[in-house]
């Protein structure tokens, strides 16, 4: 039988690993899928990849405090 410190420790690792996950996504989402997207679908520039890595930052942001911790 598991001693409810162990239990414990193994939810907070799960809540961890989701949350690495939550964030990895974030990540991808503003480093790269946006800044990417930006240069190559609105104008091959470094302003226009600066400019999606603006939109992805922002709609990152707004995914976290509208799902991210609640998932959390």
């Amino acid at each position: 039988m598991e001693t409810p410190k162990a239990t414990t420790q193994k939810a907070m690792a799960s809540k961890l690993q989701k949350f690495l996950a939550i964030m990895g996504f974030y990540i991808l989402l503003s480093y790269v899928l946006f800044p990417l997207g930006f240069f190559y679908l609105v104008e091959r520039s470094l302003s226009s990849a600066g400019n999606g890595f603006v939109v992805g930052s922002l709609i990152s942001v707004g995914l976290w405090y509208g799902f991210g911790r609640k998932m959390v």
